[in-house]
């Protein structure tokens, strides 16, 4: 599993794991994947997360500026991450390829709000096989000189075959000189025109590589930004309408839970009622059934008066009778304990 590429928000400084050095072969395209993980979603205020385009900017192996866009990001309350896919440009060349991420928040009239941008990593782009081409959003610039260059060589040598076969007509014709001079300036008039044609389309294909491709790739960039800008948008919407949708599904779980709570609590005070109810019935049951019997009568037919008779006779049990006399030697009185 690919480690990731570390970047502090603050400091600006890349951290690239050693693991993560080689981005592959000369020549290759959308083959390697990087992943980003920026420490510190906000800066000075500035929220990195809130309408910013994404790109990582380079510089490869020859020394010339490429960049490649980042589709989509996802941020959390400490930090932002999202995924490198290397594009064409950048591989172009074997050597030590530069890089650094930017950011960039835009008004409606395409004027920047904020920039934010990352210090540069380095990585390995290792040798291949393949011919290196320029290549930038699909068009094989060099596919197409060749093939034009091709062309003003067969338009070329068409004029020279002219020329050849006007030459002999005029030695066979000697008699005929105006006419072969005629061949022989329509063969030059070819020639210079196959010349011009050849001179031509090799400036038009200079004009594409020098003038054309930074405005294509202008181009590809905004249409690509707003496709991005348009995804994002609906994944957003789709994450809002989910997040809807769980909170009704919980509020419901939480309406049947509550009639459900009532429904018990109904049903307990119910069930005390009934058991006071009947606690009552049996107080006054009880209470019906106790006879007091004010005389202490043995022959009682009452518990409670019988057990009232037993505690007066156990208690007699443990009385000792004492009769005071007088003394008659001092006159006091002395305690005689009966048996």
């Amino acid at each position: 599993m690919a480690e990731t590429i570390i970047i502090n928000a603050a400091t600006r400084e890349i951290k690239v794991p050693d693991s993560e050095i080689n981005f592959g072969v000369a020549g290759e395209r959308k083959i390697e994947r990087k992943h980003f993980r920026i420490e510190g979603r906000t800066y000075k205020g500035v929220d990195l997360a809130d309408g910013f385009a994404w790109k990582v900017s380079c510089e490869n192996a020859a020394k010339k500026p490429c960049a490649d866009l980042i589709d989509s990001i996802v941020a959390d309350a400490t930090g932002i991450e999202f995924d490198w896919v290397v594009g064409a440009a950048p591989m172009a060349f074997k050597g030590e390829l530069k890089f650094s991420v930017c950011a960039k928040r835009t008004n409606s009239l395409a004027e920047i709000l904020n920039e934010w941008h990352s210090r540069i990593g380095t990585g390995i782009v290792n040798a291949g096989l393949e011919a290196t081409v320029e290549d930038i959003g699909g068009y094989d610039l060099a596919a197409q000189l060749q093939q034009e260059a091709s062309q003003a060589k067969a338009n070329a040598e068409a004029a020279k075959d002219a020329q050849e076969a006007a030459e002999r007509a005029r030695d066979a014709a000697s008699g005929s000189a105006s006419a072969a001079a005629g061949l022989a300036s329509a063969a030059a008039s070819s020639a210079s025109a196959a010349a011009s044609a050849a001179k031509t389309a090799g400036d038009a294909a200079a004009k594409v590589v020098n003038e054309g491709v930074a405005e294509k790739l202008t181009e590809m960039q905004n249409i690509q930004k707003d496709v991005s800008t348009k995804a994002q948008t609906a994944e957003t919407a789709a994450k809002n309408a989910d997040t809807a949708k769980t909170a009704a599904q919980n509020a419901q779980k939480a309406a049947e839970k509550s009639a459900g709570n009532a429904a018990n609590s109904e049903s307990a005070a119910k069930t005390s009622a009934e058991q006071a109810a009947a606690a009552r019935d049996t107080a006054q049951e009880l209470a019906g059934r106790v006879i007091v019997d004010d005389a202490l009568s043995d022959t009682s037919a009452s518990p409670v008066q019988n057990k009232v008779i037993f505690a007066a006779l156990a208690k007699k049990q443990d009385v000792q009778r004492v009769t005071f006399v007088i003394n008659d030697t001092d006159g006091g009185l002395d305690a005689v304990v009966a048996d």
